[in-house]
């Protein structure tokens, strides 16, 4: 029996754990901030890959993930209730857009309430706008990321140009040479060119061989 999440197999234990009668799953989100977060939609502490996840019970929530199969790129929004004042001064100074996040789908063993081994991960971004509320009594914070397929939708601006290149293939400890691929690509924007005549200095008027006082070169 095989059972895929958009081409990402499951575990032959989590296999068995979606297809029991009793199920307890649970998300996990990781956010690459300056200092990352771990957070899971349980209570206490959860260890999974030597990683400490924070459990937030029901101060976070995390919107449906969508996939389709025509690679249209769904985001999703996280939302948390409840933070302390502290951490929204931290979250107002943050430089987040860009960054990392994943959301995995794991499930707890309904006897020892331990986790399942091998969550998959069901969502994998960029994090991109964050609105904090904060009215003196409650304050939340609702986190939105991007699809990693928005990156098809952004120009790539790359010049053939002797800078360019050297910016995409550096000198390293390894590499002394410099590439100079491009090295005379700026002097041929404006460099005259005189096809046929080896000797000829300076630009001409081109009559063609049928006019009088044209003469051919040999």
């Amino acid at each position: 029996m095989s059972i895929t999440t958009a081409g990402r197999s499951l575990s032959a234990s989590m296999v068995t754990e979606v297809t029991t009668a009793q199920l307890s799953p649970i998300l996990m989100a990781a956010l690459n901030f300056s200092t990352p977060v771990y957070l899971w939609t349980g209570y206490g502490n959860l260890v999974y890959n030597s990683t400490t996840y924070l459990g937030l019970g029901t101060f976070g929530t995390i919107s449906p993930v969508q996939e389709t199969t025509d690679l249209a790129a769904r985001g999703i929004s996280m939302r948390l209730s409840g933070v302390p004042t502290a951490s929204i001064a931290i979250a107002l100074t943050e430089t987040y857009q860009g960054r990392e996040a994943s959301v995995m789908f794991g499930a707890l063993s309904p006897t020892a309430g331990t986790l399942i081994s091998s969550p998959v991960t069901v969502f994998s971004g960029r994090m991109d706008v964050m609105q904090i509320t904060d009215d003196g009594q409650n304050a939340e914070i609702i986190l939105t990321a991007e699809s990693k397929l928005m990156d098809f939708q952004r120009p790539r601006e790359l010049r053939y140009t002797d800078e360019e290149q050297q910016t995409l293939f550096p000198t390293t400890s390894t590499i002394t040479l410099p590439d100079l691929g491009l090295e005379y690509v700026n002097d041929l924007q404006e460099k005259p060119i005189y096809w046929g005549n080896p000797a000829q200095a300076q630009g001409t008027d081109w009559e063609g061989g049928d006019k009088t006082g044209s003469q051919d070169y040999q």
